[in-house]
């Protein structure tokens, strides 16, 4: 017997801020962050940094002013994604407003993410 897929879709997720006109946020505690759309690495590679000098005070991603571009590029991975409410039963914390997961672009509902590895 199978049952029937509960999980709710988010089409509009809430993001931290907006800069250089890409939503951007924070993933977990590591440092990662997520970007809506496919900017290109360039552009989220700018906003990425925006964020870390806005929301955390840091000179950038690294907290270093030498950092540029070419340190960062293999973090950067542009994904189809579908975010979700949490779903305690997956494992879920119930206290976030939504989860994402890595799908194909033919996926029905993907929409594009650019997802920043830090850690």
């Amino acid at each position: 017997m199978t049952t029937a897929d509960t999980t709710v879709i988010v089409t509009d997720p809430e993001t931290d801020a907006t800069h250089y006109g890409i939503p951007v946020c924070h993933i977990g505690e590591d440092g990662n962050m997520l970007a809506l759309g496919h900017p290109g690495a360039r552009r989220a590679f700018a906003a990425f940094n925006r964020h870390a000098r806005v929301f955390c005070g840091l000179a950038n991603l690294a907290d270093d002013q030498s950092a540029d571009l070419d340190d960062w590029l293999l973090c950067i991975q542009e994904l189809w994604v579908i975010f979700r409410r949490p779903d305690p039963a997956r494992g879920d914390d119930p206290d976030c407003t939504w989860y994402f997961d890595r799908v194909t672009s033919t996926t029905p509902g993907a929409q594009p993410a650019t997802y920043l590895d830090a850690s």
